[in-house]
């Protein structure tokens, strides 16, 4: 037995230093997406949020401007240039509004969200691949939805929290049964939009948001996640109206119907909730990229966007006939890629029910949640 134990124990610690020596030397890393950590948030309030757009703005317009790919006559340009007036126009009137105390300024931002992205669908008809018009595109857009998604009167009916009430209700099911009549008319238009990629792309996105919006709950949290979803619903089939051929208009024309009656509805709405201006000096976190990289001085944002408002994009019909007949042999406006103005994270598909995008205005920030969201900086329903 002796004998035995010293036997025993030289088995095991060369069994030991087996294991020792097959062992990796470095332990796997974990899952890319689990180890990705929170981003850092930044401070800020409205005025802050309101120059970084303004800032953003300017820049894009700058670099557009010096780009030869973008020049503001040509045709298929004018779809870009054109939205991007409207931004800059409505970024004017919610900082006017700003300083009224008026609803001016809620009408400015959603004007200006819906345009923002109307713009990212008219970049993918010119030929520019500019860097800096793509980056500042980018951060325009944080920077409006930032401001959506934390001063707005969403952000204001957000925060009362409750029930949806049998007023809300109603109205819910009434856009949802506007969706429903939406998606018929795709329906209808993707049958002679098959031989077209990027008209069949456009239907493809609307018709996602559409049939999201139908599907939801009748809860608060998926109420507000769809007005905000309508603003970029509106953008696109706005924008994808550049790329329709003229058989097809009419039918399009369907489409855009809705929007007027939307928005009076709209109008109409964020008269009904209470809002506290002091709600706009609260400085909240911003989790999406809303600096811009380059200097861009006050003289600078005043020259850009006097440029941007004062030029005339409009088009003709034979030059929207003109757009449309080349859009359909451009593979570059039919796919998405690395000159896409869109942001990944920008999905239609997540989940509505979700908080929509920081916190809402007046919010403690702390980094947590005091009405089922979280501040994580995702797209709202988005």
């Amino acid at each position: 037995m002796k004998q035995f134990l010293p036997l025993l124990l030289c088995l095991l610690l060369s069994i030991f230093t087996v294991a020792r020596a097959t062992k990796p030397a470095h332990t796997p890393a974990p899952d890319t997406k689990m180890a990705q950590k929170k981003p850092t948030a930044r401070k800020a309030d409205v005025k802050t949020l309101l120059n970084d757009a303004n800032k953003a703005l300017a820049a894009m317009i700058r670099a557009a401007r010096a780009d030869k790919e973008l020049d503001p006559k040509t045709p298929k340009n004018k779809p870009f240039w054109k939205p991007a007036q409207q931004v800059a126009k409505n970024l004017k009137l919610a900082q006017t509004g700003l300083q009224t105390k008026s609803n001016d300024f809620f009408k400015g931002i959603a004007e200006a969200s819906k345009a923002e992205q109307q713009m990212k669908v008219g970049w993918q008809l010119s030929d520019s691949k500019n860097r800096k018009v793509i980056e500042n595109g980018k951060i325009l857009g944080n920077a409006i939805e930032s401001l959506r998604t934390n001063y707005s009167m969403e952000a204001a009916r957000k925060k009362q929290g409750g029930e949806l009430t049998a007023k809300e209700k109603a109205e819910f099911e009434k856009i949802k049964a506007q969706q429903k009549d939406l998606l018929a008319k795709i329906s209808k238009l993707e049958k002679s939009a098959q031989k077209d990629k990027a008209v069949a792309k456009g239907l493809s996105e609307i018709q996602k948001q559409a049939e999201q919006i139908t599907r939801q709950p009748a809860t608060l949290d998926a109420y507000i996640a769809t007005l905000y979803l309508l603003d970029r619903q509106a953008g696109l089939i706005r924008g994808y109206e550049y790329y329709v051929d003229k058989p097809l208009r009419a039918d399009y024309v369907g489409l855009t119907d809705w929007i007027a009656g939307y928005d009076t509805w709209y109008y109409t709405w964020y008269d009904t909730v209470s809002y506290d201006w002091a709600w706009v000096d609260t400085s909240v976190d911003i989790y999406q990229d809303v600096t811009v990289s380059e200097s861009v001085s006050e003289e600078e944002i005043s020259s850009e966007e006097s440029y941007a408002e004062s030029e005339s994009f409009d088009m003709s019909d034979a030059e929207e006939e003109q757009v449309a007949a080349e859009e359909n042999t451009d593979e570059q406006v039919a796919s998405s890629d690395d000159n896409s103005m869109q942001d990944a994270s920008n999905d239609e598909g997540e989940d509505m029910n979700d908080d929509d995008g920081g916190n809402a205005a007046g919010d403690e920030d702390t980094g947590g949640d005091d009405d089922g969201g979280d501040d994580s900086g995702g797209d709202e329903g988005e």
